[in-house]
């Protein structure tokens, strides 16, 4: 009553989900949005109630309300098909830091323990980790037996899989794990740590590959295992293979890379971007006519 003016903003948090060209997103607080990134189809779901979390994997989707969680699967089992219809209510409140499903589990991450549930809303195993968990993604695997890369801010990354009580340890960094990935073929473990230093290791041997500065987050390609991509500075940084960073400009963060499209968070918005392949190309060209080269002079030698 006294004549002031104020000024509030409200900021809400992404919440969101992808999994390869599947993107799941809250929109207006209470529906969810499922987005093929590469037909660009999408399909509402209008959950009625506050979507806290969203996670979703291959044909199943969980969301998040104040009182339960809901799992959707799809209706056929075509890649291109978009209807979800409920599959099994969870009827219990979950406080938690982060949130992803699998073929028959949730699984929830809250400080340093993770959990995993059934549909049915048994609590079926229980991981009391060494430190706080800051990242978390499904790596694929048989249904009931999936494999899960952890980060924590310890700076450990962890295999779990569903079925197993004992996490394997992968590779232990002095910084705390913001982000994590792993190469198509199982060989090669990306990490970004909170000096967003992006750390690319041999898995079998541990070695460290190589480093790049200045990463926010990253993606392995999907198609190929040598090939992956980093957001830097509004900037998209491809390397393929041990050849020198290509870059282009744009803002955003990477969160997938597939084939020749980078699928990238710019202003909340997910976008599918086609970047051109030539330049990777052109250096396995010249590494190529070079070893030609090489291999031609030591043989008239």
């Amino acid at each position: 009553h006294d004549g002031s003016i104020k000024v509030t903003q409200l900021n809400f948090n992404t919440v969101h989900g992808l999994y390869k060209d599947r993107y799941a997103f809250r929109e207006n607080m209470t529906d969810v949005i499922i987005q093929n990134l590469l037909q660009d189809q999408k399909v509402k779901i209008k959950c009625r109630d506050w979507v806290k979390k969203v996670a979703i994997y291959k044909f199943r989707l969980a969301v998040q309300l104040p009182d339960k969680i809901i799992v959707y699967e799809l209706y056929s089992d075509d890649v291109s098909d978009m209807h979800y219809r409920v599959k099994d209510k969870i009827m219990q409140r979950f406080d938690c830091n982060l949130l992803v499903v699998t073929a028959h589990h949730i699984l929830l991450c809250k400080d340093h323990r993770l959990q995993a549930y059934a549909f049915s809303g048994a609590k079926e195993r229980e991981w009391v980790l060494e430190a706080n968990i800051r990242y978390i993604k499904v790596i694929g695997g048989p249904p009931g037996k999936e494999g899960l890369l952890v980060g924590l801010r310890s700076g450990q990354v962890l295999k779990i899989f569903v079925d197993n009580p004992f996490p394997m340890l992968i590779i232990k960094q002095p910084q705390c794990i913001r982000c994590i990935d792993i190469s198509m073929g199982r060989d090669k473990l990306a990490i970004i740590d909170e000096t967003q230093t992006c750390s690319v290791y041999d898995i079998k041997t541990k070695k460290l590959l190589f480093q790049e500065p200045n990463a926010t987050s990253l993606a392995w390609n999907t198609h190929n295992g040598d090939m992956m991509c980093f957001s830097s500075n509004g900037y998209l940084n491809i390397k393929a293979s041990n050849f020198p960073v290509h870059q282009r400009k744009m803002q955003g963060y990477v969160v997938g890379f597939s084939g020749s499209k980078i699928f990238c968070l710019q202003n909340l918005t997910m976008q599918a971007v086609d970047v051109p392949q030539s330049a990777p190309m052109n250096q396995y060209i010249e590494k190529r006519k070079k070893y030609r080269l090489r291999l031609c002079v030591d043989t008239t030698a």
